[in-house]
């Protein structure tokens, strides 16, 4: 190793430190995202609103109540003045200068501009290389995770337009919130299933017709019987 290294110029030696580096950080915050330490509460400029913060409230009132995570991926900023909060959003937009996608400009560049002064290329050449693909990459991780915050978004709509819905009991569900059913609703133009409590103290059995009535923590609906609610 270190013979590799006393082989190296000043200017590869710039691009091996900053590639090792940088992959190291990225997939250190790969491991973190997979196994839920990591928030994904990467900072950027986004779309802009003023606000008092009650709308924010209240956007953290209702995940709570309809069991969505309100995480850092809602990204939010700001500074007071004397008519309100200015807030920075933007929930899934394409979110270019993140720490993700920075680490991955500077592994996929560093990496590219040190193999080909390695090869033989000139300074320029490597360095010309090395930004076109870190931009690359860059576009590319910001995409990545416009997509995976989409797939969250969609989730989170799914299950709060499953309030007021009708479906069937698929497993009985027990009165008085004394455990967990499951039902069948139609969610936009889709059949999903769900876990189900009733606040009813009568038993909720397999194949009733259900209303859904609240959404717990947890994407738990509350429902009623349809005759029930109709009475």
């Amino acid at each position: 190793m270190s013979n590799f290294l006393s082989d190296l110029s000043a200017f590869q030696s710039v691009f091996f430190v900053i590639s090792v580096s940088s992959t190291v950080i990225l997939i250190i915050q790969t491991i973190l995202a997979l196994i839920g330490i990591s928030n994904n509460n990467d900072a950027e400029a986004g779309e802009s609103y003023v606000s008092d913060g009650s709308d924010i409230e209240a956007d953290i009132a209702d995940s709570a109540d309809s069991g969505a995570d309100f995480s850092a991926d809602h990204d939010f900023s700001g500074e007071t003045n004397g008519e309100g909060a200015q807030i920075q959003i933007d929930p899934t937009g394409l979110r270019l200068f993140t720490v993700r996608g920075i680490m991955a400009f500077l592994m996929m560049g560093s990496w590219v501009g040190f193999l080909l002064s390695r090869a033989g290329a000139s300074e320029f050449v490597s360095l010309l290389c090395a930004a076109a693909s870190g931009i690359a990459a860059l576009v590319f991780m910001a995409k990545l995770m416009q997509i995976i915050l989409g797939l969250q978004e969609d989730g989170t709509t799914k299950i709060k337009n499953a309030l007021g819905q009708t479906g069937q009991v698929y497993i009985r569900i027990p009165g008085g919130e004394k455990g967990k059913g499951k039902v069948n609703v139609t969610v936009q133009e889709k059949l999903c299933e769900f876990d189900a409590v009733t606040e009813q103290s009568e038993t909720i059995k397999t194949g009733e017709t259900i209303y859904v009535t609240d959404i717990r923590e947890g994407n738990v609906l509350v429902v009623e019987k349809i005759a029930d609610k109709l009475n």
